[in-house]
């Protein structure tokens, strides 16, 4: 499995920290350098200690592996009470900011999780906007708390261009939240020029609410780009629809009729766009083809036994496909 490995690797590169829970000391018990200093101490510290598994984990095989990848997660925790302990004891200090954020990143489900959580909600309502935009911009957060209060903070903004920063970055990390939606709505409401809009258009498609969102974008006869984006949401909104009406026909037919309309209509507005009008066509074809209630497509090979089949060759029968895979 060299993908797990590759995997960590990205991790171990991307994301900082420690142990224990008080700031790094010298040899004397007195902290070590400024705040921002004893930040990077932890930092590389806890990288190195994930880069030295990385290998391991490469190596390992069966349950070892896993008991590794184990302890590979777990380093988050492991750090996060200093990085908390040193939030704490440097209130003032921007790295106390820092390190509060990288325990809602890197120390999920952790003792020092809830509590800092806390003081960066905090943050959010206290932190310059056009800062808390940009601190946002290098992270990714799930904490619904903290989602929460960054859409109120962008609420509290109005139309400060910085307010519309905060509602992207909730549109478009936490799409998946109660929040994502809201934060999508005030954004095409508020800022219909922001230059995140195409992206949270196209991540409407899995919001709840995103069909009738997409159907307002395009209403208002939007900007060719987010036409374009707001029309395949939609194209694919309504595919997905097809999936579960599979015991209403005539209904999955006519959701699939306007579904077709609409990606047909995606794949021409990106017409110079090679890559995202094939990946358009191939939705299409999946929709025409193999969608609930089609004709099971031809499939042919060998079974089990070496035993050449056709899928075919079982017609009016009831037939369970189990497609699976070794790597």
């Amino acid at each position: 499995m060299r993908w797990v490995g590759y995997c960590l690797l990205v991790l171990a590169l991307a994301s900082p920290a420690s142990r224990g829970d008080d700031p790094p000391k010298d040899k004397d018990g007195k902290k070590e350098g400024t705040p921002r200093e004893q930040y990077a101490v932890l930092v590389k510290e806890f990288a190195a200690k994930r880069n030295a598994l990385v290998p391991q984990v490469n190596k390992a095989k069966g349950e070892e592996q896993q008991k590794l990848l184990k302890e590979y997660r777990a380093l988050g925790g492991e750090y996060a009470g200093r990085f908390l302990a040193l939030a704490e004891a440097n209130p003032k200090d921007p790295a106390a900011a820092d390190a509060l954020f990288w325990v809602l990143q890197n120390a999920s489900g952790s003792p020092a999780y809830k509590t800092a959580a806390g003081k960066v909600t905090a943050l959010v309502a206290e932190m310059p906007a056009k800062d808390l935009a940009d601190r946002l911009a290098r992270v990714r957060l799930f904490d619904d708390e903290v989602i929460g209060a960054v859409v109120k903070r962008a609420e509290k903004e109005g139309k400060d261009p910085a307010a519309g920063d905060l509602l992207a970055w909730v549109a478009t990390s936490a799409a998946y939240s109660p929040q994502g939606p809201k934060a999508a709505r005030q954004l095409v409401e508020s800022f219909p020029a922001h230059p995140a809009l195409e992206r949270v258009l196209q991540a409407a498609a899995d919001m709840e609410g995103g069909e009738a969102l997409l159907r307002q974008v395009l209403e208002k006869d939007p900007p060719a780009k987010l036409k374009a984006a707001a029309t395949l949401g939609l194209g694919k909104t309504l595919a997905e629809k097809v999936d579960g009406l599979g015991d209403k026909p005539a209904e999955a037919d006519r959701a699939a009729a306007e579904a077709e309309k609409y990606l047909a209509a995606a794949a021409e507005l990106y017409k110079d766009d090679a890559a995202r009008k094939k990946a358009v066509e191939a939705d299409l074809r999946v929709l025409r083809t193999i969608r609930v209630g089609k004709e099971a497509p031809e499939i042919k090979g060998p079974d089990l036994d070496g035993k050449e089949f056709k899928l075919s060759g079982y017609r009016g029968k009831v037939v369970l496909l189990d497609f699976w895979g070794h790597w």
